[in-house]
Order: C-alpha cells, then structure tokens, then sequence
C-alpha cells in the first residue's frame, strides 16, 4: 500500500474517532445523533482538501486548515443558537431571551469544537510523523521515471535519493534511443519513449519528469502520446518550460525541495469542488430522469414504430484514463448502420431514421447517458466520450489528443456547448481546443455555464445533425 493511501485512511478512520469521542464528552444525552455529527464533519473535512495528501506539506499549514474548517462550522453553530434565542422573542413565544441558557450553550459548543480541532490534529501530526519514518526507510513512496540522461535528470534523481522524506523513488531513466550504456547514475535505463506505457504499468509508476535534451514541443508531443491517457502526473523541468506553453494547464509551478517542476493537463478543481460537483451530477441526473420519464416512454415507442431494430443503442466508449464502459443512447440511425465499419455522423447522413433527425436535433438520444452519470463513468459536464478506433486514429494525428481522457467524461461540455457534432478531424482539433479551456479553467461556475448554454442548445437545436 502506498504511503499517500494510507495516510487517507487513517486520517479518515481518526478524524471519525475524534468526533465520536469529543460528541459523547460535550452532549452525552444526545449519543444517537454521534453519527449525524461524524457524517457532517467527514463532509466537511472532505470539502475542505483534508483527505488530499498533506504527508509531503507543512504540518503547520495542515493544522491551520484543519482551524479554518472548524472555525467556519463553529460560527454556523454559533449562529444557530443565537437564532434559537432570537426566534421565540421575535415570534412573540417569549418576552425574555433566555442570554444565560445561551452563554452555556456557546461554552458547551466552544469546548467541542476547541477539542474536536485538537485532537484530530494530534491525530493527524503523529500520523504524518509515523508515515514519514516509513518513507525514510524507503517504504510506501511513489515511483518515478526520469526522461533523458541529462544535467537535470541527475539533480532530480539525487533530489529524490537524499530526501526519502518526500516519497518519491526513482526506479529508472527512459531515453529517446538507447545507446551503448544500460546505467545512468546508479539507474537502470529501461527502455525507450513507445516503452512508457508497459514500463508505467508494471512497475505502478506515479509520475515521470520529462528532463530530456530537446527543447523541441514535438518531442514533447511525442512523449505526451505515450503517456496522456494514463493515470500518471507528468512533470516538466524548468529548462523545458519554454517549449510547453501551449499546453501548459498552469502557470504555477510545483516546488519541491527549493526545486521547481511544471505539470502539465493539471484539473483545477479544488476539493470541495470535485466534491460539489459529483453532487450536482447525481441530483442532476435522477431529477432529469423523472421528469422526463413521459418523454422517455413517447420517444422509445416512436423509434420502436418507426424502424427496425432495438430501442436503445449501446457502445463501448473510453472514458477517464482509458477505462472503457459501455454508453447509452436512444437509437437514432438505423439497425445496421456501421456495418462497413465505424465511421462519424455526416450533415443530411442517410443512415439516421425520421425519428432519429428529431431526437438528434433536439439531444433526446443522449438522455440515457444520465445512467452512465448515475454510476460515475460520467460527469454532467466535461469532454464527450470517443470509441478507442477514433482515437487510437486520433492521438496519431492530433497533438495531445489523449489528455482529453485526465478528465472524466460528460454529457455535455464546453465543446459541445461551443461547436457542434464532429463531421471530420477539423472539427475534432477544434473541439479539443476547447476540451483544453475547460481541463485548466474547470470550476463549479464554470460547470453552471455550460448547464445552462446546453439548455438554449437543446431548445434551438443549434449545431444538431
């Protein structure tokens, strides 16, 4: 188990004990509600970024945010009895605000939050103290890949080497070509570029910092073909930086150690926002699916008169780091449509049904697909899914074409919003444009925008086929 797993759990299972224990001691004739509170406060720290990995940070930043979070919920709190206070006297119920019961009860809760907040944070500073004497002996750190025999690569591997502390461990270098050498500074070289993807799963690589000799974005590019699509953060040292700038998802570097790294395709969400944001999806997705049940059932029975075949059309698609699942959709072309094989929608394509140019032009074939958000395979916003024999034809074409699978796909999203269906590999390049926009601008805001754009798109039929 890596060290950033167990530190999640752990921190999890304790800041529930100091919940559970700090409750029982502050209201101990209201112990049924302990669950109540240990669900609020795992949501609360969930929201706040507490379950991101904050082994390799500043304890003290770890215990100031921990203070900022229960400070936010003891104001709630605070505000909620003086509200209890203040609505009998307004409502007329008491002609007397009871300031004594009132001063008890903001003791009482100053004492619980006070406590709560110090013992989750002894929790989680003698955890990190623990976790980070298991990486100093080499235990639970993340692999990584130095790219390039270079200056750089070297600083890099004896940064790592001489601060275990930081749980990074490189297993290997991978060059360009290999050469007559198999060793680099004490490091195996492993293979070559087209070997990152066996080498990365085998070896359950984390990350890979990309220090080759050229400065060239093609060779990038080359690089980023191999590795895209995996769920591994890659990294760019500062010489290289330059070259980057077209794809660069942030302009804020990571430091390390006094040593700074770019990352490249970083999703800008904050914590509470990727939470929020799988909250609206599935109060999104089941509210629509209600009260678009009749439609449902009008347009399931129109295809089923209007053409043979079944009434849904189902299609393996490649979703977040290339996890295949299977999407659902009304149909709207006919039974044997790809029968030559798989190709995109035309403008006036003959293979779609008079059922299928209304349900098309209006985007009711993509209603099942809020199944597929129901499970998590995706998000109401974000890029749309593509079949592996597109992209694989894809990714040899277009630049970075496969960064697009760092984000979980959606029903809708900024592309489609913005564009409309694909015809031919313009319009792809086009829309991966703004997939890009969205992967270094994605927000809760943002997510509403296109929400309510998808909306107008719907009802215009705009870009429809």
């Amino acid at each position: 188990m890596r060290a950033s797993t167990l530190e999640k759990l752990l921190f999890i299972i304790f800041d529930c004990t100091a919940s559970v224990l700090c409750f029982i001691l502050f209201f101990p004739k209201y112990t049924e509600y302990a669950a109540f509170a240990v669900l609020i406060w795992f949501l609360a720290f969930l929201c706040g970024g507490l379950y991101q990995r904050w082994l390799l940070n500043s304890r003290t930043a770890l215990v100031l945010r921990l203070l900022k979070i229960v400070g936010i919920l003891y104001c709630f709190a605070v505000a909620a009895l003086f509200g209890d206070l203040l609505i009998p006297f307004v409502t007329g119920h008491n002609s007397t605000p009871n300031f004594g019961e009132f001063s008890n009860g903001v003791r009482v809760v100053t004492g619980y939050f006070f406590s709560l907040w110090f013992l989750a944070s002894i929790f989680r500073l003698l955890i990190c103290k623990i976790l980070r004497r298991f990486l100093n002996r080499g235990w639970g750190a993340d692999c990584v890949l130095l790219l390039g025999c270079t200056n750089e690569a070297k600083e890099y591997s004896h940064l790592f080497r001489d601060n275990p502390q930081l749980g990074k461990k490189v297993i290997g270098i991978v060059e360009e070509n290999l050469g007559n050498e198999n060793i680099f500074e004490d490091l195996p070289i492993l293979g070559t570029y087209p070997d990152l993807p066996n080498l990365i799963k085998k070896n359950n690589v984390q990350a890979i910092v990309i220090a080759h000799h050229s400065n060239s974005e093609k060779k990038i590019n080359e690089i980023l073909y191999w590795v895209a699509h995996l769920p591994v953060r890659v990294y760019l040292v500062p010489s290289l930086w330059e070259c980057a700038k077209n794809f660069k998802t942030s302009d804020q570097p990571t430091l390390v150690h006094s040593k700074e790294l770019q990352e490249l395709f970083v999703l800008n969400l904050l914590p509470w926002q990727a939470t929020v944001k799988r909250i609206m999806d599935i109060a999104i997705a089941i509210f629509l699916l209600a009260t678009t049940s009749p439609l449902l059932l009008i347009t399931a029975i129109a295809i089923r008169i209007d053409s043979k075949g079944s009434i849904f059309y189902k299609q393996q698609r490649i979703g977040l780091y290339s996890r295949p699942f299977t999407i659902y959709k009304f149909r709207s072309m006919q039974s044997d449509a790809e029968k030559d094989g798989p190709q995109w929608a035309k403008k006036n394509d003959s293979r779609i049904t008079r059922v299928g140019k209304i349900i098309r032009r209006f985007r009711i074939d993509e209603i099942p697909q809020l199944l597929c958000v129901l499970k998590g395979n995706m998000s109401m916003v974000g890029p749309r899914p593509e079949r592996s024999v597109f992209i694989e034809e894809l990714r040899k074409t277009i630049p970075f074409y496969a960064s697009r699978l760092k984000m979980k796909p959606g029903l809708t999203g900024w592309a489609q919003v913005r564009h409309h269906y694909d015809n031919n590999i313009e319009d792809v390049k086009i829309k991966l444009g703004y997939d890009i926009y969205y992967l270094s601008n994605a927000s809760i805001l943002l997510d509403i925008q296109i929400l309510i754009r998808t909306i107008y798109v719907v009802l215009s039929g705009k870009g429809a086929q």
